[in-house]
C-alpha cells in the first residue's frame, strides 16, 4: 500500500465517525495521525510505506488500552483485558483497515463504558 492511500483510509475512517483526523508527523514514506476522542481517549495510527510497519492502537489516560501491529507483514493484537500482549492467533492476524479497527475502537468504548 502506498502512503497516499494509508492516509485516504484515515481520513474515510474519521469521516465515518465525524472526528477530526490529525496529522502529527509526514514525510515522504511515513505518517502518523491521531484521531481524538474525548480528553483522555484517542487513537492513533502510524504507517511506514517501505518497511510494511502499521500501528494502530486506542489510548487512554496515556496507556494502551487496545492495539493492532502489523511488523514484517505479520499482524498481531494487544487485547483490550491484557493490551501487553501479542495474540498472534485467530483474528489477531488478521490484516485490517483504519476502519475497521476504529469499527472494533467503538464496540469496545461502548461495552466498556468508556464513552
Amino acid at each position: 500500500m502506498k502512503l497516499a492511500e494509508f492516509i485516504e483510509g484515515l481520513e474515510k475512517a474519521a469521516s465515518k465517525y465525524i472526528f477530526r483526523l490529525r496529522i502529527l508527523a509526514k514525510t515522504e514514506n511515513a505518517v502518523k495521525a491521531r484521531i481524538e476522542i474525548s480528553e483522555n481517549i484517542y487513537v492513533q495510527f502510524y504507517f511506514h510505506q517501505e518497511s510494511g510497519t502499521t500501528n494502530y492502537v486506542l489510548m487512554g489516560w496515556e496507556n494502551r488500552l487496545y492495539g493492532r501491529d502489523c511488523v514484517g507483514g505479520d499482524w498481531h493484537k494487544h487485547p483490550f483485558d491484557i493490551p501487553e500482549d501479542h495474540d498472534s492467533s485467530g483474528d489477531g492476524t488478521n490484516n485490517i483497515t483504519p476502519e475497521e479497527f476504529l469499527d472494533e475502537t467503538f464496540e469496545i468504548l461502548l461495552k466498556e463504558k468508556l464513552i
